[in-house]
């Protein structure tokens, strides 16, 4: 028994969606592991919903400080205001650094359904090839690194078009007139709900 295990056993839903990755820079649906859009749409497409699954988000935008922690709920809440409903689906977050065993007891937890993401490039994506080993479900982007390795039985692969690299997340290695993947908004809320209902 852990920390983590006894919160996760202690979550109501019995299904939830995994995000895990560090919320970059970069404006409302801009940055680039698509955290905030991600939010949105799981949150619309789950809105006034009885028994709705839950999101997990294990992330962290620099570091697993309590500034750090507090500027994340923000974030959250933010994107939450934006979202007109009676009642909106549960987030939980998992903020800084965890042990191995953690992650692993994270990824295999029976309420853990499946991963989510949609991000506009990865380049290799550790935590879609750890997911991977569980042989649950994973819907993300088709497009980047996480395509060399990801087994198609297993995931589903959203189309989208390429954009240019936002100004409000451009950096030395993302140079703006680069340009990256953008999910469909509308097809990402289809597949995850048709996940939720139509798991087995």
């Amino acid at each position: 028994e852990t920390d983590l295990i006894t919160f996760l056993d202690n979550i109501d839903e019995n299904f939830t969606f995994l995000f895990v990755g560090h919320w970059l820079q970069g404006e409302f649906g801009q940055d680039r592991k698509n955290v905030g859009q991600t939010i949105k749409v799981f949150l619309e497409t789950f809105k006034n919903k009885h028994n709705a699954p839950a999101l997990i988000l294990k992330t962290a935008v620099h570091n697993g400080s309590i500034m750090d922690h507090t500027e994340v709920l923000n974030k959250i809440n933010s994107i939450k205001s934006t979202v007109k409903a009676k009642k909106l689906p549960n987030i939980y977050l998992i903020h800084g650094e965890l042990e191995e065993e953690d992650m692993n007891h994270l990824y295999n937890h029976p309420k853990v359904k499946a991963m989510v993401n949609f991000t506009k490039g990865e380049g290799f994506g550790r935590p879609l090839l750890e997911f991977s080993l569980t042989k649950k479900p994973i819907i993300t982007t088709n497009w980047s690194g996480h395509k060399d390795f990801l087994d198609e039985k297993f995931t589903t692969m959203l189309p989208g078009v390429m954009a240019n690299v936002h100004p409000s997340a451009a950096n030395q290695w993302l140079v703006q007139d680069a340009k990256w993947f953008t999910p469909d908004p509308g097809q990402v809320g289809f597949y995850m709900k048709d996940m939720f209902e139509n798991y087995k």
